[in-house]
């Protein structure tokens, strides 16, 4: 009877796990690729000792050129989101500025998360993409791999990727947490 039973039960394992006709490895038209977890070793990107000459953001973004070398110390923020779901990147705002809830009266130095302040929230934050050796952003997010936080004070260190429109990023290879 146990044996019966077993068979039974290891008849429908194997049925329910191929599917309808598709092969298992391309079920549903999802290639087992693109499923598999992807484990990423974040310690090589992390910097125990802070780089020197780090610069704030808003001095990066004026004098930084593309394809140069840099570090880059800010606040990570900027937007309301300020995360790339699922990569490795995230905004860095200059450390001289606070970000405030949209409809919140701002300070000096502070600005809101509304359209009323876009633009100056754009010439003080730059996007960080932590990447690997071929210049990939790392397929994990970035509070996992390096447990970053909103506000988290970080340094980068990295090269200059700016584009036409004046968009300014770090492609990063490492990053120190102020702790």
């Amino acid at each position: 009877m146990r044996l019966a039973l077993s068979l039974v039960l290891l008849c429908s394992l194997a049925v329910s796990n191929t599917g309808c006709g598709e092969s298992s490895s391309n079920a549903g038209g999802i290639s087992a690729t693109s499923v598999t977890p992807v484990s990423i070793d974040g310690s090589k990107y992390v910097l125990a000792e802070e780089p020197d000459d780090a610069i704030g953001v808003i001095a990066a973004r004026e004098s930084a050129q593309d394809g140069e070398p840099i570090v880059v110390v800010g606040r990570i923020g900027g937007a309301a989101n300020p995360w790339i779901e699922g990569r490795a990147a995230f905004t860095l705002l200059d450390a001289s500025k606070l970000i405030v809830a949209e409809g919140v009266d701002s300070g000096e130095n502070e600005m809101c998360t509304g359209d009323c302040c876009a633009t100056e929230r754009a010439g003080c934050t730059m996007l960080v993409k932590v990447v690997d050796e071929s210049g990939r952003v790392l397929a994990a997010d970035s509070r996992k791999l390096f447990g970053l936080a909103a506000n988290d004070m970080v340094v980068v260190r990295g090269t200059v990727s700016k584009d036409e429109s004046g968009n300014v990023a770090v492609l990063a290879d490492g990053v120190h947490v102020r702790r």
